[in-house]
């Protein structure tokens, strides 16, 4: 059997979350959650983009591309 390691982040955010008990401020806490990771997306593609990995001809080709699973 495998177990999960809880990471430091992980444990601040379980303590935070004890202290929530209002389904309006887990809604507000969630969407500044999903704020906080567009932005490190946002930031990570931006890097991408200037050092080349990303460009607009590789963006291009993932509109003929399927990545859907086979299913058989």
């Amino acid at each position: 059997m495998q177990h999960s390691v809880i990471n430091p982040a992980q444990y601040e955010l379980l303590n935070i979350l004890s202290c929530i008990n209002k389904e309006e401020d887990v809604m507000e806490l969630k969407s500044v959650i999903v704020k906080f990771l567009n932005t490190r997306l946002q930031k990570e593609i931006d890097r991408l983009w200037e050092d080349g990995t990303l460009n607009e001809q590789k963006v291009s080709a993932w509109t003929d591309e399927h990545m859907r699973t086979p299913y058989k």
